[in-house]
């Protein structure tokens, strides 16, 4: 019985992958170049733009009865993971899991958008499917923002106030792992993932500060400069819904999640979480 886990060495892929391991689950990663795939796991190659790879994945002698499906970074996911999630189901795997997104533009539905389309279509088609619905990773401090805490010492973000339950990526693998081996857990096939702490981008600073030794500030940008910070890393489409979305945030949308009895609340604070993590910014 084998997981195949798409979007290669991603870091809730790894994180996923060492727990499935531990357990003694068999695990094959899928992805495009092979590249940051961690030692001890065996790799077989994915390209959603290339369909005929698709049929390649279930060729390699393997029991693939789950699947974690990570489509980061794709505008519009649903046309290139259609026909891999046909395959899929008459190969016969059991269950696909799918990292979504938290917020309304993803709800499942027909007037979803992005990740949204994908789990609306695996409801749809009647699969049995789990969509984890993350709201922003804490690990997204180590990405955008860890060159200027290093460089500026200081935190940029589009919010004076408003507050965010920042979410780890070791309590995302741990409720995918539920969501394989133990889907009863889980209070929803269409989980949100929230961390324990609810904080303002003021709060942040502050917590980094205390764990640095040197003072870190929270400066307020325009979206515009948002959107352009996003664009080192998406296209300038998706940029722009993400700034759309994280706009909202100062409407108290992310504060909402905690009354929401989908959530499930992780173990991993932003506070801890800086702690465990510092020797990045220094």
């Amino acid at each position: 019985m084998t997981t195949l886990i798409t979007g290669g060495g991603s870091a809730t892929g790894v994180a996923l992958a060492k727990l499935l391991k531990a357990a003694g689950h068999d695990v094959l990663f899928a992805s495009r170049s092979g590249q940051r795939i961690p030692e001890g796991f065996a790799h077989v190659k994915l390209d959603w733009s290339d369909p005929t790879t698709f049929e390649a994945l279930f060729s390699t002698g393997r029991d693939i009865q789950y699947v974690y499906l990570l489509l980061a970074g794709v505008w519009d996911p649903l046309p290139q993971v259609e026909p891999f999630i046909d395959l899929a189901v008459e190969k016969g795997v059991k269950r696909i899991v799918l990292l979504s997104a938290s917020g309304k533009e993803t709800e499942r539905g027909p007037a979803s958008i992005g990740l949204g389309q994908v789990h609306t279509y695996l409801h749809d088609k009647g699969v049995d499917y789990v969509a984890l619905r993350p709201t922003w990773f804490s690990e997204n401090f180590l990405r955008g923002d860890v060159h200027n805490i290093k460089a500026d010492s200081e935190l940029q973000s589009i919010h004076p106030k408003g507050r965010v339950p920042f979410i780890a990526v070791q309590d995302i693998a741990e409720a995918a792992f539920d969501a394989i081996t133990n889907v009863d857990a889980l209070p929803s096939r269409e989980t949100t993932l929230i961390g324990p702490e609810l904080v303002t981008y003021d709060e942040v600073a502050a917590a980094f500060t205390k764990t640095l030794g040197r003072p870190i500030t929270h400066r307020i940008i325009s979206s515009e400069d948002q959107v352009k910070r996003y664009m080192y890393v998406v296209p300038e489409q998706y940029a722009r819904v993400l700034v759309k979305i994280e706009e909202k945030i100062e409407e108290g949308v992310e504060e909402q999640h905690l009354t929401d009895k989908r959530s499930r609340v992780g173990k991993i604070g932003i506070r801890e979480w800086i702690q465990t993590h510092k020797d990045a910014f220094v």
